[in-house]
């Protein structure tokens, strides 16, 4: 379809769209006059133009500009969601007015409900201030019931190169906020989440669960374990076993068990970092280990200050074992939820990994 430069300069227009295109990186479109409502001119990124999987990562904070008949350019960003969907999906809550959330003096009221939301809609107009604070601009949350970013500026008396400053200042603000953002919901964010959707599990669903999260990690495979010999272990995931082909996968993370109040999280024995073989792994494990085949990975102290680091990084307390070279976690489950669990074995799960990786590189070197 042609573009259109409805009255105003096609050369300013484009001048936007390229000045658009070299901040963000992405391209943009010009809008047809369908596409205008009344607005004299906009220019939006082009979707379309971006392969569906390198959607998710992008940032859509300059998601579109217009300049009203009255002079106003306005900036916005793409929505964010739609929170009708959030609070159905997390917390099987739906809305009477998909609005309400718009007055900020409401949020309050639906903390208890919607915690997760009310939380993120709070980080994402935090985000906004803080870009504020450093740009000099006014960018503003829309939280109705498909939140967004926006921000305006009178360009009445400007010239092109001011009003071009003016919509580089802006949309690099709102690049900026959207950012901050999407940067919560990725750490805080998703924990708030997790450890509040009122999605209810099984115990099968909670080990698939699970037994998913640790793949992700480890990229190990996994299955239903047996309990064991300890006692009072309600259910258990272990990985399903290891062969020459994968060897050399992080075992960091090997078996996670709940008992009645605690979830525990252990690798495998340390000593088998060093197996390049099925069969190695086999002797180690046995303790047969060949001549030449060193089963000693590294002293004890410093494996202790390898899982010591690690934990302290990702705040949390990695043991070693005084029975077996094999590193664990545990975590109180009182009070969680059962996405709450699979958070907190995901973030022990991470840990571990890091730990082993961090071991097994060093190994290599001695």
């Amino acid at each position: 379809m042609a573009e259109t430069t409805p009255e105003a300069s096609g050369d300013f227009i484009h001048k936007v769209k390229g000045l658009l295109e070299a901040i963000t990186g992405k391209p943009y479109a010009i809008a047809q006059k369908f596409q205008l409502e009344k607005a004299l001119w906009a220019v939006y990124f082009d979707k379309d133009r971006i392969k569906g999987k390198d959607r998710l990562s992008m940032n859509e904070g300059a998601y579109w500009v217009q300049e009203d008949k009255d002079g106003t350019i306005r900036v916005y960003s793409d929505k964010f969601y739609d929170v009708d969907d959030v609070a159905s999906e997390e917390y099987d809550y739906d809305f009477e007015d998909e609005d309400v959330l718009k007055e900020r003096g409401n949020w309050e009221k639906f903390r208890e409900k919607v915690p997760g939301l009310i939380s993120e809609l709070e980080a994402a107009e935090r985000a906004a201030n803080e870009a504020n604070g450093k740009n000099g601009t006014d960018i503003r949350l829309y939280s109705g019931e498909k939140p967004r970013y926006w921000a305006s500026f009178d360009a009445k008396g400007m010239g092109e190169e001011e009003r071009l400053r003016e919509i580089e200042r802006h949309a690099r603000a709102m690049l900026e906020a959207w950012e901050n953002w999407q940067g919560w919901c990725n750490t805080k964010g998703r924990e708030i989440y997790m450890k509040t959707r009122n999605r209810t599990l099984d115990r099968i669903e909670l080990m698939d669960e699970v037994i998913h999260t640790l793949h992700r990690i480890t990229g190990g495979w996994y299955h239903y374990g047996y309990k064991g010999e300890r006692s009072g272990v309600m259910w258990a995931v272990e990985e399903a076993g290891t062969s020459d082909k994968d060897v050399a996968t992080n075992r960091g993370a090997w078996r996670v068990e709940e008992t009645e109040d605690s979830i525990v999280i252990m690798s495998d024995d340390l000593e088998t970092v060093i197996a390049r073989s099925l069969r190695e792994y086999k002797m180690i494990k046995l303790g047969e280990a060949k001549e030449g085949l060193v089963r000693t990975v590294m002293s004890p102290e410093l494996v202790k200050k390898v899982a010591d680091q690690v934990g302290r990084e990702f705040g949390i307390n990695i043991r070693i074992s005084d029975h077996k070279p094999l590193m664990s976690t545990e975590f109180k489950t009182s009070g969680l939820k059962p996405y709450g669990k699979v958070y907190e074995i995901e973030k022990h799960a991470k840990a571990l990994a890091e730990a082993w990786n961090r071991i097994r590189d060093m190994t290599h070197h001695l």
